[in-house]
């Protein structure tokens, strides 16, 4: 490593710059007042040898007698590198005029520089306490790195990101206390608290999933600004998910309830909507008077609503048109001009108490189950078959796959993927079973004629 660097200074005269040997960082600078190179090269070898000059340098004192004694000029070169006897050689031949073929007949030996350790001084500790960084992250309204994402186009939906800051103040912040520091955080005592949600708190291994992303991406956020020197997330692992599948109404049932005199005609609606049209909750409180084409006779599937967003774009942001009978579309359309506010823009599943907003998702599915209990499925019976306003969707899918190619039954629920519509259509019906009869049938019958 270089011991010093010679820049001219204003005037023209040499300044040499130190070089610390330990940090290699940039030392202190002095001028050798000599504007001739090899003369200050001189100079700032013997500084590196005896010290830095404490009065004033002058570079002249290198010319007289004592200055340049043989010993003076060997304990010069004692201190010169290997680079810097090399530079200093060719420097010489320059100003002396001489000629050679190479700077030195043979190699220089130098001696490996003992290394000594350096311990670095500890990085300044982050203070941020976790729980409050945690809520204050998720915080839609107030959070800088939220409100950098959506500035960049990145969605994330208000119910979203309300869920994790929920998951912060109801898990993160009992668990943790509110001094906890993000820099103190270890990935074993994370993976602890996973466990301990999982174990003792009896949350589902979809919820732990969510607590994790809640800290992950957080924490993460933090790391890739430089606000703490380690991330303990980074090694997280996720839990399974329970593969309990969602049960659909049989036929004969979605029959007895389309026959069903409901109390609440609003109930049945959506209940016919999402299982012969295959509409999300949201879907149906999105719907507004410009979305019911008497024309054309479709529904178009423009927008969702729920409380926490209001109205917002589909699940996957694309608009779909479903066709519906002429009947649906003037029942639709009936109800929708009971609304005081009635225009093109107002809804059609408006609220009775607040008619600028549409009913609740909930609502829907409050009315569905009243309905099943009705025809006779109870409670006990509907969560033992894990059956769901949404289940009316799966309905839908595996009724319309039964009897179409999965591309129809894809573009109808709006899905972006074939085999997320072979998933929804994953169930059995009376016409799937009516098949497998005829072909076993004419399977037998073929057998016995062979034999």
């Amino acid at each position: 490593m270089r011991q010093f660097y010679l820049v001219k200074n204003h005037w023209g005269y040499y300044m040499a710059i130190m070089i610390d040997p330990i940090t290699g960082l940039k030392g202190a600078s002095k001028s050798t007042h000599s504007k001739d190179k090899v003369e200050a090269t001189v100079i700032a070898a013997d500084w590196v040898k005896n010290g830095l000059p404490e009065a004033k340098s002058h570079s002249r004192a290198f010319l007289n007698s004592d200055s340049a004694s043989p010993q003076k000029v060997q304990s010069i070169i004692n201190g010169l590198s290997a680079s810097d006897a090399q530079l200093m050689f060719s420097m010489l031949s320059q100003k002396m005029g001489v000629s050679v073929a190479t700077p030195l007949s043979t190699p220089i030996q130098t001696v490996a520089p003992v290394s000594v350790p350096v311990e670095k001084p500890a990085p300044k500790k982050s203070d941020i306490k976790l729980a409050e960084f945690l809520i204050n992250f998720w915080d839609y309204d107030k959070s800088e790195a939220l409100q950098r994402s959506f500035a960049k186009g990145k969605k994330l939906s208000r119910m979203h990101t309300d869920a994790m800051k929920g998951l912060a103040k109801n898990h993160w912040l009992p668990y943790f206390g509110p001094d906890k520091l993000v820099e103190d955080l270890e990935q074993d005592e994370l993976d602890d608290f996973f466990f301990y949600l999982y174990t003792v708190k009896k949350l589902s291994g979809s919820t732990v999933n969510h607590a994790i992303t809640c800290g992950s991406k957080a924490i993460g956020y933090l790391f890739d600004k430089h606000k703490i020197s380690f991330n303990p997330m980074a090694g997280a692992e996720r839990y399974g998910i329970s593969n309990e599948k969602r049960d659909i109404p049989t036929e004969s049932e979605a029959r007895s309830l389309l026959n069903l005199n409901w109390r609440n005609h609003l109930g049945k609606l959506a209940f016919e909507l999402a299982a012969y049209c295959g509409l999300r909750a949201g879907e149906i409180s999105g719907l507004r008077v410009c979305d019911l084409d008497m024309q054309a006779e479709v529904l178009h599937i423009r927008h969702s609503w729920n409380e926490k967003d209001g109205l917002k774009s589909t699940k996957n942001t694309e608009d779909r048109d479903v066709p519906v009978t002429r009947e649906l579309l003037l029942q639709l359309m009936n109800r929708a001009r009971l609304n005081p506010n009635y225009s093109d823009l107002s809804y059609v599943f408006f609220s009775n108490v607040k008619p600028e907003i549409p009913c609740r998702p909930a609502y829907y599915q409050d009315s569905f189950y009243e309905a099943l209990s009705e025809i006779g499925i109870s409670e006990e019976q509907r969560k033992e078959r894990n059956i769901v306003f949404h289940s009316l969707r799966h309905f839908c899918a595996t009724l319309l796959a039964q009897r179409t190619d999965i591309k129809n039954v894809q573009a109808i629920l709006g899905h972006k993927s074939a085999s997320m519509s072979l998933h929804y259509a994953d169930h059995e019906t009376m016409t799937q079973l009516n098949n497998m009869r005829s072909i076993m049938q004419d399977a037998w019958k073929e057998c016995i004629i062979s034999a």
